[in-house]
């Protein structure tokens, strides 16, 4: 069955912590928004709620109104300035406002409208339009090199109709990149259908303009022949044989504005602030209204300044209260509309908000993920960490319990994990008691194993010869075979000496093994003990046709006990003789090495198997050449009790002829 997923402490820790946060700083940041929203909000009315008047006030409307023949198109020119202003007009700022929490925005983040209206309500310009407007030079007061003509007109164009590159040029770098324009279509004296539009570069000007003395631009243009570069082509714009003319200006403008983003206002959909004071303007006419609006992220500031005369005096004011306005009385004298002026602003507090408040939203999102992070490390070890340390203690009982840390931490975490390991103790206590105790149970069953081993090999050793004992001492009853009766009792006494032996072995391995034996401590040389051993084996040596070597040459003294260290020397030989095949070779070793003194016989034979290896120091045992050889099986086993008796080591190992027996003290 499919186990259920369940999420990670860690893992839910800090999703929680992190939407905790998250949440805490939307909220945050929310509040911080608002309320830089409402400050930004509170500089945009600052910058803009007088617009209309500032810019009736710059852009000589009210002295082209009181003398419009001072120049040729005078007022009109004064109505095209007035509307094509933006932040700047005549080198006096238009907004100036610097106060707020933050730094204001860029100007382009604030989308104006400006119009200019007669008294009726009609609309005599409109930033919405765009046009080129300038002083008129003829082609002929160009060529003579005049400067100006105190004549102004306007060439209206179509962005579309504008080169490459040419509306960037238009908006934002007409004053600084063209020196003259030369403008070709048809002119009706204020107003001229643009067919072609051509400029000189400000830098192409630059590189020939005389060092010393006085010019004009006209002059230098013919004289060094510069190139007239392309700005706006709109064949299409006047019927074919139309009268074209060709006007020239080093003193131009133009009015081309960004259009503003749509908004609501008041329940009506706008596609622009332009759209909005082209419909609205108008209205306007019979009085003035508060129409300045905040509605969620949008900003809507709307100012007007009227132009009235009454009394004989002309002057500026943003507040008009129409005919009806005072008193309704139609036959007392009313201040007498001239014109006004509509000048509308558009702006997001909020955006600016966000915008000014970037680094700060990325600054303290930083600080709540760093905040995050110290939390849930915190939290990680402080609380989750023993809980997973106990989690993974369960579930690896058997893995070694380390010590929980006794400084720091909860209350709960820290007695949970204390507990636990208490727990873990006293279980590794139980499991230690249960070890020993399932340690002395194995015991006891191989030693139960081994005595009844033991007696069924005693009674199998034993069976053989108190049979013949039996069989013969049955004949000697029975007088059978008379004639062999010496030879049944040398049988009979034989076998009787051969269970005594066995059963004095059977004492001596016994005492050994329960360290019942007290050794003495003799200093003597093994060398000749080695030499004496073999000596006394001589003849069974010369019998078997063996060949012996004694590497003797070094003289090694020992401290143990002599004669029993000379029985497991002869048990040695005696083997080594008793079980090398007849003209076979045996090799003697004596030596002093890094552990002790070692002793070494290695004799010609069938290698023993790795089962023989394993069990030829066992009781009892005898391997296959053993049982065929006689023996009790005995003889080894002594051996390696009286030299472990003495601190020292036996092995036994396969050569590539034979065997090796070796011990070392």
């Amino acid at each position: 069955m499919k186990k259920p997923f369940r999420i990670k402490s860690l893992t839910a820790v800090t999703l929680l912590l992190a939407g905790l946060a998250l949440f805490l700083w939307l909220v945050g940041m929310y509040l911080l928004t608002a309320l830089t929203a409402e400050l930004a909000a509170d500089r945009y009315l600052e910058d803009n709620e007088d617009r209309a008047e500032l810019l009736a006030g710059n852009a000589r409307l009210s002295q082209a109104w009181g003398d419009p023949d001072l120049y040729q198109n005078f007022w009109e020119r004064a109505v095209w300035e007035t509307v094509a202003t933006g932040e700047f007009a005549w080198g006096t700022p238009i907004a100036n406002g610097n106060s707020g929490f933050l730094q204001r925005r860029y100007s382009d983040q604030v989308f104006v409208a400006n119009a200019v209206y007669d008294a009726q309500g009609n609309c005599l310009a409109g930033s919405w339009e765009d046009f080129f407007y300038f002083t008129v030079l003829t082609e002929d007061q160009w060529k003579a090199g005049e400067e100006t003509s105190g004549h102004s007109a306007r060439a209206p164009f179509r962005r579309e109709k504008l080169v490459e590159g040419g509306l960037e040029l238009v908006k934002h770098n007409l004053h600084f990149d063209a020196a003259a324009m030369r403008f070709t279509g048809v002119y009706d004296g204020t107003e001229m259908t643009l067919v072609r539009a051509e400029y000189i570069a400000q830098e192409d000007l630059w590189d020939v303009l005389p060092r010393n003395g006085s010019y004009t631009v006209s002059n230098v243009v013919e004289e060094a022949g510069l190139t007239w570069r392309p700005l706006y082509e709109d064949p299409e714009a006047v019927s074919a044989g139309a009268e074209q003319v060709t006007l020239y200006a080093d003193y131009l403008d133009v009015c081309c504005q960004d259009k503003s983003p749509s908004f609501s206002y008041r329940g009506t959909r706008y596609d622009s602030v332009a759209d909005m004071v082209e419909q609205v303007g108008p209205t306007l006419a019979e009085g003035s209204q508060n129409l300045s609006r905040y509605e969620g992220p949008d900003l809507l500031i709307l100012s007007t300044a009227y132009y009235e005369e009454y009394e004989g005096e002309s002057y500026l004011t943003a507040h008009y209260q129409g005919e009806k306005g005072y008193g309704g009385d139609q036959t007392e004298d009313v201040p007498e509309l001239q014109f006004y002026v509509v000048s509308a602003a558009w702006c997001s507090p909020w955006e600016t908000a966000m915008g000014e408040l970037r680094n700060i939203y990325l600054i303290t999102f930083g600080l709540a993920a760093l905040l995050v992070l110290c939390v849930r490390a915190f939290l990680n070890r402080r609380l989750i960490c023993p809980v997973r340390e106990v989690s993974w203690g369960l579930n690896h009982p058997q893995a070694r319990a380390e010590p929980p840390y006794r400084n720091g931490g909860w209350r709960e975490p820290v007695e949970l994990r204390q507990g636990y390991y208490d727990r873990m103790e006293q279980l590794r206590l139980a499991r230690n008691e249960t070890t020993r105790l399932n340690t002395a149970l194995d015991y006891a069953k191989t030693a139960e194993a081994n005595r009844r081993q033991m007696t069924s090999n005693i009674a199998h050793e034993l069976k053989t010869p108190l049979a013949v004992i039996h069989s013969y001492a049955e004949g000697l009853k029975e007088h059978i075979a008379e004639e062999k009766r010496d030879k049944y009792l040398d049988v009979i006494l034989a076998e009787t000496g051969r269970v005594d032996a066995m059963v004095l072995e059977m004492l001596d391995l016994s005492r050994l093994e329960a360290g019942k034996v007290k050794l003495a401590r003799d200093t003597f040389s093994l060398t000749e003990l080695t030499r004496s051993v073999f000596e006394r084996l001589e003849r069974a040596v010369e019998e078997k046709e063996l060949k012996l070597t004694l590497d003797l040459k070094e003289e090694c003294t020992v401290n143990a006990d002599e004669s029993r260290m000379a029985q497991v020397v002869e048990n040695f030989a005696s083997n080594a003789v008793k079980y090398t095949p007849e003209g076979g070779s045996i090799w003697v070793q004596v030596w002093k090495g890094r552990e002790g003194t070692w002793f070494s016989i290695e004799n010609t034979c069938t290698p023993l198997s790795r089962e023989e290896l394993d069990h030829v120091w066992d009781t009892f045992y005898r391997g296959d050449q053993a049982r065929s050889g006689g023996g009790t099986g005995l003889g080894l086993a002594i051996a390696k009790n009286i030299v472990e008796l003495h601190g020292g080591k036996c092995s036994a190992r396969n050569t590539s002829s034979g065997v090796v027996f070796s011990f070392w003290l």
